[in-house]
């Protein structure tokens, strides 16, 4: 009998699994398709930055998770010998309409109060039309 049962061989499921496994847990996965199928074969909104601003409890959990991504994906590398793919490399988000743009000026104010200066949100204004 497991300690923990997990139903999803996702990124979340898989994620949870190991890190249960080095706190000596045993582990069981069920898996109704393939690992990957559902919700991580496309995009997985608790992996994006959290735009920050309306600031609560569950954006602090999940800032603090992503904060430590680069060193747990570090780890599952070094004990793998698999590169699992895990890059920080940021998001460029077109902003066409003016009130897009004062909002992503607003964010840049209030990342430096929840971010802890630690990420940057910058916004770059360019001309393309010349």
């Amino acid at each position: 009998m497991a300690d923990l049962t997990i139903r999803g061989a996702g990124i979340f499921g898989l994620s949870i699994a190991w890190e249960a496994l080095l706190q000596g847990a045993t582990v069981q996965i069920i898996e109704p398709c393939e690992p990957g199928a559902g919700s991580s074969g496309g995009l997985v909104g608790a992996l994006q930055p959290h735009t920050p601003d309306n600031w609560n409890a569950k954006k602090q959990f999940q800032f603090e998770s992503l904060t430590t991504a680069e060193k747990f994906w570090a780890n599952v590398e070094a004990t793998s010998g698999i590169s699992s793919g895990y890059s920080r490399v940021g998001r460029i988000q077109p902003l066409m309409k003016q009130r897009d743009i004062d909002l992503a000026n607003y964010r840049t104010t209030s990342s430096k109060k929840y971010w802890n200066n630690s990420y940057l949100w910058l916004v770059v204004e360019e001309d393309f039309a010349s």
